[in-house]
């Protein structure tokens, strides 16, 4: 019964584990690809002119990659104490069961 129990919850948690896995990705890359930007050789081979406003852009995009890196932040903490009550739940359903079962004996 015990197995049955945590097998069905393995399988009702991996949709929400999936999402949080493919978040984190998306958002690492997201990250990356704003820190990234201002070390490619196309922004180093431009001329005098465009060279000011790439450096505007790329004040301005270490700005959003900080901003960025706040909100994925917030998302892992939202994200880790969402699953940790979900999993205190079943562990306290799992320690009622074997607490049950041993008052039997």
């Amino acid at each position: 019964m015990l197995f049955k129990l945590s097998f069905e919850n393995m399988k009702k948690s991996f949709k929400d584990y999936a999402i949080y896995f493919l978040t984190l990705v998306l958002g690492v890359a997201i990250f990356y690809m704003f820190n990234s930007l201002d070390s490619q050789e196309a922004m180093l081979s431009v001329s005098q002119s465009t060279r000011e406003i790439i450096k505007l852009m790329i004040n301005m995009l270490g700005m959003v990659s900080v901003f960025v890196a706040v909100i994925l932040g917030l998302l892992i903490v939202y994200a880790n104490n969402f699953l940790i009550n979900r999993r205190k739940k079943e562990f306290g359903i799992y320690m009622t069961l074997r607490n049950g079962k041993k008052a039997n004996i």
